[in-house]
Parts: structure tokens; C-alpha cells; sequence
């Protein structure tokens, strides 16, 4: 809802006990960096205790009878922990506005930095301390990490420590959208109170405001519309007065790795977007995890998919379920999936769009049924499962699937891609992917095309790595289906 500023400042100024959006940014800066410090004292004390309690049961000397090795690994457990402290705030951790998995990335480099320089030194003077006690101290560091990370930002949310008051300075138009987005990340750490018109407004008036708004301790977001003729100059004021806010411009989807480049004595800033399917070593990497991963997978659940092949045969029909998908460049293959269906359910899915409005709009906008009575009692299990998925492995084997990708879409499904098609066909669909842990049966075809092609624009080792897990988080919480 668009407010006047009047109206926003008082019901801001109004709550008393406020902490400014600078205080709370100190306090959630002091925690992080706490929450760090209480995790180097933690994981050096499990690998303590760990190492002492092997060293016992195998008859080894105390790790106190051994004074050289305790000053040998507590001289390399400080110095690891501060270089770690100044990798982890070089990277942002302690101030920027970023989720916690963006982080795990910078904190596995950094652990496994730390445990290759400790084991050399280690090495060196084997001598001298315990390499288990060593191993352990770093190799436990990242998921302690994780864990006090975790409790610090639960902490501050339960405290309402973790977001600040924001007001989004936009046209009238842009206001939801941006409100929208918000609310969606967390990690940005900000709420929106209300939100300010600049339709009309000149630009020293603007201005005005937006300082006004900053100095009662609100955030300030300014989100102009693309052709706006003063955002220039409100940016440019800001800058130059050290007024703080948050820029949200309407530049279209830019890749989450685009980075802002700025020269010295220059007032023109560039955006670098780069393809991230340009780097053959990262794509290699990629296609070994799939042959190993789906062939291993394959290997461990061969019972299983026997056992459900014979079930799915029970009522006369094949196993297995083809279908034509579009793959990768375009290409055709059959996609795999264990039948779930009665024998002629292409042809009852036509007679119950033809005779139930409902249903053909369903199909339209979701292309699946909730409810659909075509399902078989064993499909209706290994869908809420999703086993029925599993032999797309060998798809993925084959390396017309990858494990993380687009969902593979049928052939007359390709023209309501529309131009987020050439994204589509850039990479190999996948078995799973960002529609599958973003909602899935509550997900439109038209946002499933958007998330698909915004995975390609922002694709990662990584980020294939963290679908995977939701993947499994959902498929045990059988929110599939």
C-alpha cells in the first residue's frame, strides 16, 4: 500500500524502543561474528574429546602427556581461526545481506584450506601432535559453523533483531512487485512498512524524503522504474550526502552472478554478466557426477525397482512408461518413468477435458490433475513417493538427463515456453530441479518456464548441489506427487 510520507514517519517514529536500521546492523554484525568465534572453541573441543576418547580405547598416551603437541595445535588452531575470520568478512559474512547456504560455498573453501595447510605443518612435525585430533578439528569446523550461523540468525528472529524497517520509494505500480520480493528473501533482512510514491514527485523533493526517512532510522528502498528522469540524481544526492539505502532498479532478470564493476575517478558503473554454462571444466564436473552418481544409484536401488517393476506388471501392462521429451538442442528422447497410469489414460484425459470446464483450466495452467482418476492404486504410492521417477537414472546415464535440470517437457509443450525456450534447450533437463523444490504441484506451467530458464541463467556446481538436498528433504516429507 502506497502512503504519504507524513503517514509513514509517524507510525514509525510512534513505536517507541525502536533500534535503528544502523544499530540493528551492528548488533547482527556482532552476533555473526560471535557465532564464529563460539564455533572455533566448539569444534576444537569435540576433536579434544573425539581424539581423547579413541586415544583411550586403543591404549594411547593422553593427549595431555604431550605439552609440545598441545602448543603445536593450539598455535595453528589461533592462526587458522583468524585467517579464517578475515576470509569469512572479506566475503561479506558478518554485513552483507545474503542467505546462509550463499555462504557455505566461502566456508568449505575455507575449512578445507585450513585442514590442508594444518595437515602440512602436521606432517612436517609428525612427531610432535595428533594428526587425528587435527583432522577432526577442521573437518568438524563446517558443520559447527553451520549450526551456530543457524542458531545466531534464529536467535535475532526471535528477538526481532534480524530485520529492519524498510519504506520503498516507486511508482505505484512497482510497489507490490518489490514488496513482493522482500518478503520473500529473508535473507535481505528488511520489512516493509509502507511504501511512497514518486509518481510526480521532483527530485530535490525526493531526495528530501528519502533523508528524512534514513535519519528516523528507516531503510530506504529506492526501486525507480526503468526511464524514471530523476533516478540519476536522487542516486547521485545520496551518494554524495552518505544517505544509506537499498537500489533495486529494473534491469531485467541479471544473473545472481553479475557482479558491479567500478573504476577509479569514473561515475559510470558496468554490470559483468557472464554465461556460467561457458566453462567446460565446471560442465565436465558436472556430467562425471551424473555417470557416477546415477550409476551408483542405480546399483543401490536395483531391489527396488525390481520389486515396484513387478508391482506396476500386476494388472497386465509394461513397467516401464515412455515418453517423447525434448532434450537438450532440441533433441528427442524417451523419458523413463515407471507406468502410474491405466492403460488408455491418454484417451480418458481427452474425454475429461472435453466434458469438465474445471479440468481443462487445471490442465491449461498446471498440466497435471490433482486428482486425477487415471492413476493406478500402485502408481497413486510411487508418485506420493516419487519412485516412480527412478529409472529416468538411466536416462541420466544415457546423458540425456543430468540429475539437476529443467524438468523434461513433452514435445507439445514446447511452444508454451515461448522465448524461454532457448534456455531450455541449453542443457540437459533434469531429474529433479527448481520447480520440484519450489512448490511443484502449486506451480503454474508459466512460473515452472520461469524458474527453468532462470536455473540456466544462474547455473552452479553449487546450486545443482542445494537442489539436490531439498529434493531429498521433500521426497522424505512426500510433499511430492
Amino acid at each position: 500500500m502506497v502512503h504519504s510520507l507524513d503517514q509513514s514517519l509517524e507510525t514509525h517514529t510512534g513505536a517507541g524502543g525502536r533500534v535503528s536500521s544502523a544499530g540493528l546492523q551492528s548488533i547482527k554484525s556482532a552476533a555473526l561474528l560471535w557465532a564464529d568465534l563460539i564455533a572455533f572453541v566448539l569444534a576444537g573441543a569435540l576433536a579434544w574429546m573425539i581424539t581423547g576418547l579413541w586415544r583411550a580405547g586403543v591404549d594411547y598416551p593422553a593427549l595431555s602427556a604431550n605439552p609440545a603437541g598441545i602448543s603445536l595445535h593450539l598455535g595453528m588452531a589461533g592462526a587458522f581461526s583468524l585467517a579464517l575470520l578475515a576470509w569469512f568478512r572479506s566475503r561479506g559474512h558478518y554485513h552483507r545481506r545474503e542467505a546462509l547456504a550463499d555462504q557455505m560455498p566461502a566456508i568449505l573453501i575455507g575449512c578445507a584450506a585450513a585442514l590442508m595447510a594444518a595437515g602440512a605443518i602436521q606432517f612436517a612435525t609428525i612427531e610432535v601432535g595428533s594428526r587425528l585430533l587435527t583432522m577432526l578439528h577442521w573437518v568438524l569446523l563446517a558443520p559447527v559453523l553451520v549450526i551456530t550461523r543457524l542458531a545466531a540468525r534464529t536467535s535475532l528472529r526471535s528477538a526481532g533483531l534480524w530485520t529492519s524497517p524498510a519504506i520503498v520509494f516507486c511508482e505505484p505500480a512497482r510497489a507490490a512487485s518489490t514488496g513482493d520480493v522482500i518478503a520473500r528473501h529473508d535473507a535481505l533482512g528488511v520489512h516493509v512498512e509502507t511504501a511512497v510514491s514518486t509518481q510526480g514527485l521532483a527530485s530535490r523533493r525526493l531526495i528530501d524524503m528519502m533523508r528524512q526517512a534514513a535519519a528516523s532510522g528507516l531503510v530506504v528502498v529506492y526501486a525507480p522504474s526503468p526511464g524514471e528522469r530523476h533516478q540519476h540524481a536522487v542516486i547521485r544526492a545520496l551518494t554524495l550526502e552518505g544517505v544509506p539505502f537499498l537500489l533495486a532498479p529494473q534491469l531485467g532478470p541479471l544473473p545472481a552472478h553479475a557482479e558491479i564493476l567500478n573504476y577509479p575517478l569514473e561515475d559510470v558503473s558496468f554490470v559483468d554478466v557472464r554465461d556460467p554454462l561457458a566453462r567446460p571444466l565446471a560442465r565436465a564436473a558436472k556430467r562425471a557426477f551424473d555417470i557416477a552418481a546415477s550409476a551408483a544409484l542405480l546399483i543401490v536401488l536395483a531391489p527396488v525397482m525390481g520389486a515396484v517393476a513387478l508391482a506396476v506388471r500386476a494388472d497386465g501392462g509394461p513397467a516401464l512408461f515412455r515418453q517423447k521429451r525434448a532434450g537438450s538442442g532440441g533433441e528427442v528422447f524417451d523419458c523413463l518413468k515407471f507406468r502410474s497410469m491405466q492403460m488408455d489414460a491418454e484417451a480418458r484425459l481427452e474425454a475429461l477435458i472435453a466434458s469438465d470446464p474445471a479440468v481443462a483450466a487445471e490442465w491449461n495452467a498446471f498440466q497435471k490433475l490433482r486428482r486425477d482418476p487415471r492413476i493406478t492404486a500402485v502408481g497413486r504410492l510411487i508418485r506420493k513417493t516419487n519412485i516412480d521417477e527412478l529409472p529416468q537414472l538411466i536416462n541420466v546415464l544415457r546423458g540425456e538427463m543430468s540429475l539437476v535440470g529443467p524438468r523434461p517437457m513433452t514435445l507439445g509443450q514446447m511452444d508454451e515456453y515461448g522465448d524461454y525456450l532457448t534456455a531450455y534447450q541449453r542443457v540437459r533437463p533434469g531429474l529433479t530441479g527448481l520447480w520440484q523444490t519450489n512448490g511443484r504441484n502449486a506451480t503454474t506451467f508459466a512460473e515452472r518456464a520461469r524458474l527453468d530458464a532462470w536455473y540456466v541463467r544462474n547455473w552452479s556446481l553449487w546450486r545443482d548441489f542445494v537442489i539436490l538436498i531439498r529434493t531429498v528433504r521433500e521426497v522424505v516429507f512426500a510433499r511430492g506427487g
